[in-house]
């Protein structure tokens, strides 16, 4: 494990995902340290759901290394429900999450 494993909140390397022969994610790698907000942007057809799937563990990886707390837990071996139990989650778009609320 490298030292930007272990220091890191969120690591991701060299993962490679493809549906059907297309290459939605090809060795991306990427790194959130402690503190840091990141801001994933780009066009359809990028890859950046397919990023999430992975991460909140939809979507499995055919390859590459998926870590979470300083390299301690591997999220390719956990199942959705685990990695939310970690805190790890998604908020879709839809207006309605506060219903009874006013603004």
């Amino acid at each position: 494990m490298s030292d930007k494993t272990t220091s890191s909140l969120l690591y991701l390397d060299g993962v490679c995902v493809s549906f059907d022969g297309f290459k939605a994610l090809n060795s991306l790698s990427f790194v959130v340290e402690p503190g840091e907000l990141r801001a994933i942007i780009g066009p359809n057809g990028a890859g950046k759901t397919t990023m999430m799937d992975i991460i909140t563990g939809k979507t499995r990886p055919d390859s590459g290394e998926v870590f979470f707390d300083g390299g301690k837990i591997d999220l390719t071996k956990r199942d959705e429900a685990e990695i939310a139990q970690l805190g790890i989650g998604r908020k879709f778009q839809k207006p309605t999450v506060f219903e009874s609320h006013t603004v």
